[in-house]
């Protein structure tokens, strides 16, 4: 619950505290005097938007400290764990921050710096206010299912749903952006065969050029090759002149120097190595010149395949000894626009499992959402009764619609304040009053459903007064049985139900506005409501009307 509350320097607050207990307080106060101040104040100390304008004219900056005691606070204290905020003293949760008048702000939890995404956080675990602006949203779809989510307690169900739907849209969106890539690649794909076939005609093979050339230039010139050769081995090999003849008579001579002495042996061996190899490039020479031949028809192939590489290659803008890797790249291609095909056929199959799954938790939601509508639409029918709306009656109607985060259901609560009327939109058939009574009804339903052990109402009761504000208060008191209830009022029947009531002062000081906020003891209650029953001049039958509604009120 919440325990206190300090403003220092908001707005036209110089300093204030609040000290609050269990049950149900009410604020009340002259109209103007700023009885919501202490609820804006609580918004900005857990997250609200911060600004220079909440900064008291003169000050140089705001200070707002709320203080919480989370002893059935499970979720708050898990939350602090998960931070590691928690206090020394484990149960207690210290929210301060401050506004300088340039517009920065700082936040602490415990006395630890943290930014306002966790104070929004701690907020949602441990406040739930509802402003006097609620009953707008009644007229809304997506408002009205929260309702009854929240009443009908299907807030495990309803993660799963949209978990289950965020897994099948993602998938979704990705089989949509693969299949308009695989659109786009269409034209690039069928350009990519009509160039592998035209490459597949040339069929080029790495190396193969530079074979081709080399094949080329021996053929264009086997008689000079044949010519050469001949020559080459008659000067190695002619008996008359050949160097094998001169190498042998050398070899005679070194044989006699040899016999006379024996170091010049390594000279020997040098001159018999060297004829050895001199015949063995006699032998391959006249090898090779017996395998020169003209083969023209050889020739010409090679001419015209050599024009073909050096044709693609001018095309391709490569030269002719790359090409085999263009073929490559394009076969490539063709392989990445069948994998993409495959995968599309594979997310398709995964995104029609995800919607079966997706689409057997939205049908259970849908049905535990009909069965639980039939008994939120009677309580709300009879808390309508009980504010002064015998007649009416309140409905829910369901429609099917695709499938969405919140499943498939959207729902439409439907109203009638006259007998013998059939409900019809609220928008169509409610006057502003009645509004006000169907969203008080609806949060004093479901505001307890929702995991926040502090309720704040401001100024929900605008717009009803005598005996429907007289049940109203009394929802309220019943209400705090469960959860701490602090509520903003102009009605007299709905303070007179609070177990603690708080009075705004507004005052002109020193030519300075101030405004206070006071707790008021048993005295300082009657004059209030005596005031609120009866304007500024507070009468003896004043005072004891407001001692008769105290004590009516406070019965329950």
């Amino acid at each position: 619950m919440l325990e206190s509350l300090t403003i220092e320097n908001y707005a036209v607050v110089k300093k204030a505290t609040l000290n609050l207990h269990k049950g149900m307080s009410a604020i009340t106060g002259e109209t103007g005097a700023g009885k919501s101040i202490s609820v804006d104040a609580l918004e900005l100390v857990m997250g609200g938007r911060a600004d220079s304008k909440s900064v008291r004219s003169g000050s140089g900056a705001t200070s707002i400290c709320a203080t919480f005691d989370l002893s059935d606070s499970p979720r708050a204290l898990g939350l602090l764990r998960d931070y590691d905020l928690l206090s020394d003293d484990n149960e207690l949760c210290i929210v301060r921050r401050t506004v300088s008048k340039d517009g920065r702000s700082r936040a602490f939890v415990n006395d630890r710096s943290v930014n306002t995404t966790v104070l929004r956080e701690l907020s949602s675990r441990l406040l739930n206010i509802h402003g006097q602006h609620d009953g707008q949203l009644l007229l809304k779809s997506e408002h009205q299912i929260e309702y009854l989510d929240a009443f009908a307690g299907l807030g495990n169900l309803l993660s799963e749903v949209e978990s289950l739907f965020y897994t099948y849209s993602r998938g979704k969106d990705e089989v949509t952006r693969l299949g308009n890539l695989q659109k786009d690649m269409v034209a690039e794909y069928k350009l990519t065969l009509y160039q592998i076939a035209e490459l597949n005609r040339l069929a080029p093979k790495e190396h193969e050029f530079e074979e081709l050339s080399e094949e080329y230039d021996r053929l264009s010139n086997v008689q000079t090759l044949l010519q050469n050769s001949i020559n080459v081995h008659g000067q190695l090999a002619d008996d008359d002149g050949g160097i094998l003849t001169s190498v042998n008579t050398l070899l005679g001579g070194m044989n006699s120097l040899v016999k006379i002495d024996k170091s010049l042996t390594p000279i020997l061996q040098s001159i018999e190595s060297a004829r050895i190899q001199l015949e063995d490039a006699a032998g391959e020479i006249s090898r090779y010149s017996s395998t020169l031949e003209s083969d023209p028809e050889r020739l010409n192939f090679i001419n015209e395949r050599m024009a073909l590489y050096n044709d693609m290659s001018h095309k391709y803008a490569v030269t002719p000894d790359k090409l085999h890797n263009v073929l490559n790249e394009l076969q490539n291609k063709t392989r990445e626009f069948s994998s993409i095909k495959d995968e599309i056929e594979a997310r398709t199959a995964d995104v029609m499992a995800a919607k079966k799954a997706f689409m057997e938790k939205a049908e259970e939601l849908s049905r535990r959402r009909k069965e639980m509508s039939v008994e939120f639409a009677k309580r709300i029918t009879d808390m309508l009764h009980e504010l002064s709306m015998p007649n009416a009656m309140f409905e829910i109607e369901f429609t099917e619609v695709p499938p969405h985060h919140n499943g498939i259901d959207s729902v439409c609560f439907k109203f009638n304040a006259n007998a013998g009327m059939t409900p019809d939109l609220i928008s169509k058939t409610a006057s502003g009053g009645e509004i006000s009574r169907i969203a008080l009804a609806i949060l004093v339903l479901t505001a307890n459903r929702i995991s926040a052990p502090t309720l704040i109402f401001d100024e929900i009761d605008t717009g009803i007064s005598g005996f429907t504000a007289a049940n109203t208060g009394r929802l309220l008191r019943r209400l705090a049985k469960t959860s701490q209830v602090i509520t903003v009022t102009h009605l007299p029947q709905v303070a007179a139900s609070a177990h603690n009531q708080y009075e705004v002062l507004k005052k002109d000081i020193d030519n300075e506005t101030v405004t206070s906020i006071t707790e008021l003891d048993a005295d300082g209650r009657e004059k209030e409501i005596a005031r609120l029953l009866g304007g500024p001049v507070i009468s003896e039958s004043a005072l004891a009307n407001a001692r008769e509604l105290l004590a009516t009120q406070s019965a329950e």
